[in-house]
Protein backbone atom coordinates (compact mmCIF):
# COMPACT_ATOMS: atom_id res chain seq x y z
CA UNK A 1 0.00 0.00 0.00
CA UNK A 2 2.95 2.66 0.27
CA UNK A 3 3.10 2.42 -3.49
CA UNK A 4 -0.85 3.26 -3.46
CA UNK A 5 0.09 7.24 -3.46
CA UNK A 6 2.45 7.48 -6.47
CA UNK A 7 0.41 4.88 -8.86
CA UNK A 8 -2.50 7.07 -8.27
CA UNK A 9 -1.03 10.10 -8.97
CA UNK A 10 0.53 8.95 -12.21
CA UNK A 11 -2.77 7.87 -13.40
CA UNK A 12 -4.38 11.20 -11.60
CA UNK A 13 -2.04 12.76 -14.14
CA UNK A 14 -2.50 10.88 -17.15
CA UNK A 15 -5.95 11.03 -16.73
CA UNK A 16 -5.84 14.83 -16.20
CA UNK A 17 -3.50 15.50 -19.23
CA UNK A 18 -5.50 12.99 -22.00
CA UNK A 19 -9.74 13.30 -20.80
CA UNK A 20 -9.57 17.18 -18.84
CA UNK A 21 -13.53 17.39 -18.60
CA UNK A 22 -14.54 15.07 -15.65
CA UNK A 23 -11.73 17.19 -13.77
CA UNK A 24 -12.94 20.74 -15.22
CA UNK A 25 -16.39 19.40 -14.04
CA UNK A 26 -15.47 18.99 -10.16
CA UNK A 27 -13.37 22.16 -10.24
CA UNK A 28 -16.16 24.12 -10.99
CA UNK A 29 -17.91 22.72 -7.74
CA UNK A 30 -14.75 24.07 -5.64
CA UNK A 31 -14.19 20.66 -3.45
CA UNK A 32 -10.78 21.24 -3.12
CA UNK A 33 -10.98 23.08 0.47
CA UNK A 34 -13.31 19.97 1.80
CA UNK A 35 -10.71 17.53 0.19
CA UNK A 36 -8.28 19.40 2.79
CA UNK A 37 -10.42 19.42 5.61
CA UNK A 38 -11.09 15.60 5.53
CA UNK A 39 -7.16 15.07 5.25
CA UNK A 40 -7.10 17.29 8.78
CA UNK A 41 -10.31 15.67 9.95
CA UNK A 42 -8.99 11.92 9.59
CA UNK A 43 -5.31 13.14 10.69
CA UNK A 44 -7.12 14.56 13.92
CA UNK A 45 -9.03 11.23 14.19
CA UNK A 46 -5.73 9.52 14.13
CA UNK A 47 -3.83 11.29 16.42
CA UNK A 48 -3.35 10.13 20.61
CA UNK A 49 -4.02 13.42 22.56
CA UNK A 50 -0.24 11.95 24.40
CA UNK A 51 1.06 12.98 21.59
CA UNK A 52 0.14 15.93 21.65
CA UNK A 53 3.13 17.13 23.54
CA UNK A 54 6.50 19.81 22.90
CA UNK A 55 9.18 17.52 22.14
CA UNK A 56 12.57 19.01 22.76
CA UNK A 57 13.94 18.73 18.81
CA UNK A 58 11.19 20.41 17.32
CA UNK A 59 11.64 23.89 17.71
CA UNK A 60 15.33 23.81 16.28
CA UNK A 61 13.71 21.53 13.36
CA UNK A 62 11.57 24.18 12.98
CA UNK A 63 14.19 27.58 12.68
CA UNK A 64 15.90 24.99 10.07
CA UNK A 65 12.57 24.35 8.28
CA UNK A 66 12.09 27.83 8.80
CA UNK A 67 15.19 28.73 7.18
CA UNK A 68 15.39 26.21 4.16
CA UNK A 69 11.91 26.85 3.03
CA UNK A 70 11.48 30.53 3.16
CA UNK A 71 15.02 31.97 3.27
CA UNK A 72 17.10 29.44 1.34
CA UNK A 73 14.67 28.30 -1.26
CA UNK A 74 13.88 32.13 -2.38
CA UNK A 75 17.98 32.72 -2.80
CA UNK A 76 18.41 29.15 -4.66
CA UNK A 77 15.44 30.14 -7.01
CA UNK A 78 16.52 33.41 -8.01
CA UNK A 79 20.39 32.07 -8.92
CA UNK A 80 18.65 29.22 -11.06
CA UNK A 81 16.40 32.17 -12.60
CA UNK A 82 19.53 34.08 -13.31
CA UNK A 83 21.91 31.21 -15.07
CA UNK A 84 19.40 29.48 -16.49
CA UNK A 85 18.11 31.81 -19.57
CA UNK A 86 14.24 31.48 -18.87
CA UNK A 87 11.88 33.45 -20.63
CA UNK A 88 11.18 36.14 -18.20
CA UNK A 89 7.67 35.13 -17.03
CA UNK A 90 8.52 31.66 -16.99
CA UNK A 91 11.44 32.69 -14.61
CA UNK A 92 8.81 35.08 -12.46
CA UNK A 93 6.68 31.75 -11.58
CA UNK A 94 10.19 30.19 -11.05
CA UNK A 95 11.09 32.40 -8.28
CA UNK A 96 7.23 33.15 -6.60
CA UNK A 97 6.76 29.23 -6.20
CA UNK A 98 10.72 29.42 -4.46
CA UNK A 99 9.38 32.06 -2.47
CA UNK A 100 6.03 30.85 -0.94
CA UNK A 101 5.57 28.45 1.93
CA UNK A 102 4.58 24.67 1.98
CA UNK A 103 1.56 23.27 0.90
CA UNK A 104 -0.88 22.28 3.07
CA UNK A 105 -2.33 18.92 2.31
CA UNK A 106 0.27 16.81 0.68
CA UNK A 107 3.10 17.46 3.17
CA UNK A 108 1.28 15.49 6.37
CA UNK A 109 0.00 12.43 3.85
CA UNK A 110 3.50 12.25 2.54
CA UNK A 111 4.98 12.41 5.98
CA UNK A 112 1.93 9.81 7.00
CA UNK A 113 3.24 7.40 3.92
CA UNK A 114 6.76 7.98 5.21
CA UNK A 115 5.97 6.53 8.63
CA UNK A 116 7.43 9.84 9.52
CA UNK A 117 5.65 12.37 12.71
CA UNK A 118 2.21 13.83 10.97
CA UNK A 119 1.78 16.39 14.13
CA UNK A 120 5.14 17.71 13.08
CA UNK A 121 4.62 18.21 9.86
CA UNK A 122 1.31 19.75 10.37
CA UNK A 123 2.90 21.97 13.24
CA UNK A 124 5.57 22.93 10.75
CA UNK A 125 3.31 23.44 8.00
CA UNK A 126 0.81 26.25 10.25
CA UNK A 127 4.13 27.74 11.36
CA UNK A 128 5.41 28.02 7.61
CA UNK A 129 2.53 29.65 6.50
CA UNK A 130 1.88 32.19 8.99
CA UNK A 131 5.78 33.19 9.06
CA UNK A 132 5.55 33.09 4.48
CA UNK A 133 2.85 35.75 4.76
CA UNK A 134 5.71 38.19 6.22
CA UNK A 135 8.65 36.61 4.22
CA UNK A 136 7.08 36.49 0.68
CA UNK A 137 6.73 40.50 0.15
CA UNK A 138 9.90 41.26 1.58
CA UNK A 139 12.00 39.43 0.05
CA UNK A 140 9.73 39.57 -3.77
CA UNK A 141 10.87 43.40 -2.87
CA UNK A 142 14.58 42.59 -2.55
CA UNK A 143 14.75 39.67 -5.17
CA UNK A 144 12.61 41.01 -8.27
CA UNK A 145 11.98 44.60 -7.28
CA UNK A 146 8.61 44.14 -7.40
CA UNK A 147 6.08 45.25 -4.34
CA UNK A 148 2.82 42.95 -3.22
CA UNK A 149 0.81 43.23 0.21
CA UNK A 150 -0.34 40.02 1.28
CA UNK A 151 -3.17 40.38 3.90
CA UNK A 152 -3.04 37.60 6.64
CA UNK A 153 -6.83 37.59 7.23
CA UNK A 154 -7.74 35.86 4.10
CA UNK A 155 -4.89 33.33 4.96
CA UNK A 156 -5.67 32.75 8.69
CA UNK A 157 -9.25 32.16 8.58
CA UNK A 158 -8.28 29.70 5.85
CA UNK A 159 -5.88 28.17 7.96
CA UNK A 160 -8.50 28.18 10.68
CA UNK A 161 -11.26 26.64 8.71
CA UNK A 162 -9.69 23.68 6.34
CA UNK A 163 -7.35 22.89 9.08
CA UNK A 164 -7.26 23.62 12.44
CA UNK A 165 -10.80 22.95 13.35
CA UNK A 166 -11.61 19.90 11.40
CA UNK A 167 -7.83 18.74 13.30
CA UNK A 168 -9.78 19.71 16.50
CA UNK A 169 -12.40 18.13 15.47
CA UNK A 170 -11.22 14.96 14.49
CA UNK A 171 -9.70 15.17 17.92
CA UNK A 172 -12.78 15.46 19.90
CA UNK A 173 -14.52 12.74 18.09
CA UNK A 174 -11.35 10.24 18.95
CA UNK A 175 -12.97 8.79 21.88
CA UNK A 176 -16.38 7.98 20.44
CA UNK A 177 -15.01 7.01 16.77
CA UNK A 178 -12.51 4.57 18.41
CA UNK A 179 -12.84 1.43 16.27
CA UNK A 180 -13.11 3.95 12.91
CA UNK A 181 -9.85 5.45 14.21
CA UNK A 182 -8.78 2.37 14.24
CA UNK A 183 -9.53 1.37 10.45
CA UNK A 184 -6.44 0.19 8.30
CA UNK A 185 -8.78 1.41 5.59
CA UNK A 186 -9.16 5.48 7.32
CA UNK A 187 -5.36 5.67 6.36
CA UNK A 188 -6.05 5.56 2.80
CA UNK A 189 -8.62 8.15 2.59
CA UNK A 190 -6.09 11.39 2.66
CA UNK A 191 -4.15 9.42 -0.09
CA UNK A 192 -7.20 9.39 -2.25
CA UNK A 193 -7.53 12.81 -1.19
CA UNK A 194 -4.81 14.33 -2.16
CA UNK A 195 -5.07 11.96 -5.43
CA UNK A 196 -8.39 13.61 -6.59
CA UNK A 197 -6.79 17.10 -5.65
CA UNK A 198 -4.15 16.27 -8.24
CA UNK A 199 -6.82 14.93 -10.63
CA UNK A 200 -9.18 18.05 -10.35
CA UNK A 201 -6.34 21.20 -10.38
CA UNK A 202 -4.23 19.75 -13.73
CA UNK A 203 -7.30 19.01 -14.99
CA UNK A 204 -8.08 22.54 -14.66
CA UNK A 205 -4.66 23.49 -16.02
CA UNK A 206 -4.34 21.81 -18.82
CA UNK A 207 -4.65 24.52 -21.34
CA UNK A 208 -2.42 26.57 -19.45
CA UNK A 209 0.38 23.57 -19.75
CA UNK A 210 -0.09 23.40 -23.71
CA UNK A 211 0.87 26.74 -24.08
CA UNK A 212 4.76 25.68 -23.77
CA UNK A 213 6.29 23.46 -26.47
CA UNK A 214 7.75 20.02 -25.58
CA UNK A 215 11.39 20.94 -25.40
CA UNK A 216 10.58 23.80 -23.15
CA UNK A 217 7.99 22.34 -20.66
CA UNK A 218 11.26 19.35 -20.40
CA UNK A 219 13.89 21.87 -20.03
CA UNK A 220 11.14 23.96 -17.22
CA UNK A 221 11.03 20.38 -15.54
CA UNK A 222 14.44 19.98 -14.94
CA UNK A 223 15.13 23.35 -13.51
CA UNK A 224 12.21 22.64 -11.30
CA UNK A 225 13.43 19.63 -9.85
CA UNK A 226 16.61 21.01 -9.40
CA UNK A 227 14.96 23.32 -6.81
CA UNK A 228 13.32 20.67 -5.29
CA UNK A 229 16.14 18.45 -4.71
CA UNK A 230 18.29 21.02 -3.41
CA UNK A 231 15.35 21.71 -0.76
CA UNK A 232 15.04 17.86 -0.52
CA UNK A 233 18.94 17.43 -0.13
CA UNK A 234 19.65 20.70 2.45
CA UNK A 235 16.73 19.12 5.05
CA UNK A 236 18.50 15.40 4.64
CA UNK A 237 21.91 17.05 5.63
CA UNK A 238 20.20 18.82 8.72
CA UNK A 239 18.37 16.07 9.99
CA UNK A 240 22.16 14.64 11.48
CA UNK A 241 23.13 18.02 12.63
CA UNK A 242 19.54 17.96 14.36
CA UNK A 243 19.66 14.35 15.46
CA UNK A 244 16.68 13.56 14.12
CA UNK A 245 15.09 10.15 14.47
CA UNK A 246 14.31 8.72 10.63
CA UNK A 247 10.22 9.90 11.59
CA UNK A 248 11.48 13.42 12.33
CA UNK A 249 13.51 13.98 9.50
CA UNK A 250 11.16 12.42 7.08
CA UNK A 251 8.37 15.23 8.46
CA UNK A 252 11.30 17.82 8.08
CA UNK A 253 12.57 16.15 4.57
CA UNK A 254 8.73 16.22 3.39
CA UNK A 255 8.04 19.35 4.57
CA UNK A 256 10.89 21.87 4.21
CA UNK A 257 11.39 20.94 0.47
CA UNK A 258 7.76 21.35 -0.53
CA UNK A 259 5.69 24.63 -2.20
CA UNK A 260 1.80 25.43 -2.19
CA UNK A 261 0.43 26.57 -5.40
CA UNK A 262 -2.83 28.27 -4.14
CA UNK A 263 -0.45 31.11 -2.15
CA UNK A 264 1.63 31.50 -5.50
CA UNK A 265 -0.42 31.92 -8.04
CA UNK A 266 -2.07 34.61 -5.30
CA UNK A 267 1.20 36.47 -5.21
CA UNK A 268 1.12 36.26 -9.45
CA UNK A 269 -2.55 38.24 -9.15
CA UNK A 270 -1.26 40.53 -7.03
CA UNK A 271 1.45 41.39 -9.45
CA UNK A 272 -0.72 41.27 -12.11
CA UNK A 273 0.60 38.24 -14.18
CA UNK A 274 -2.05 35.56 -13.36
CA UNK A 275 -2.68 35.22 -17.32
CA UNK A 276 0.82 35.38 -18.43
CA UNK A 277 3.12 31.82 -18.68
CA UNK A 278 4.25 32.57 -15.60
CA UNK A 279 1.45 30.25 -13.49
CA UNK A 280 3.18 27.24 -15.83
CA UNK A 281 6.25 27.35 -13.75
CA UNK A 282 3.68 27.10 -10.31
CA UNK A 283 1.41 24.58 -11.53
CA UNK A 284 4.68 22.44 -13.01
CA UNK A 285 6.65 22.90 -9.94
CA UNK A 286 3.46 21.64 -7.57
CA UNK A 287 3.24 18.35 -9.62
CA UNK A 288 7.03 17.16 -10.03
CA UNK A 289 7.58 17.81 -6.58
CA UNK A 290 4.31 15.47 -5.38
CA UNK A 291 5.27 12.94 -7.81
CA UNK A 292 8.92 12.81 -6.84
CA UNK A 293 8.16 12.45 -2.93
CA UNK A 294 5.35 10.01 -3.80
CA UNK A 295 8.25 7.87 -4.83
CA UNK A 296 10.73 9.01 -2.01
CA UNK A 297 8.04 8.33 0.98
CA UNK A 298 7.76 4.62 0.67
CA UNK A 299 11.51 4.61 0.72
CA UNK A 300 11.74 7.11 3.56
CA UNK A 301 9.26 4.48 5.45
CA UNK A 302 11.97 1.28 4.34
CA UNK A 303 15.35 3.18 5.55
Amino acid sequence: MAWFLPLGLCVAIAVALLWPGPGLWLNELDLLPALVALIFLINGLQTRTASLRVEPRFGRTFAVAFLINLLLSPLLGWLIVRHAGLDDSLGLGLLVMALVPPTLSSCIVLTGVAGGKTLWALLLTLGLNFLGILTVPLLLGALVGSSIELSPWPLLFKLLQIVLLPFVLGLLLRPLCGALAAARWLGLVPTLCVIASVWVTLSASQQSLLQLSLPALVYLGLLVLLLHVALLALSALSAPLLKLDPAERSALLLTASQKTLPVAVSVLVGLGSSTGVAVISCILFHFLQLLLDSFLAPRLRAA
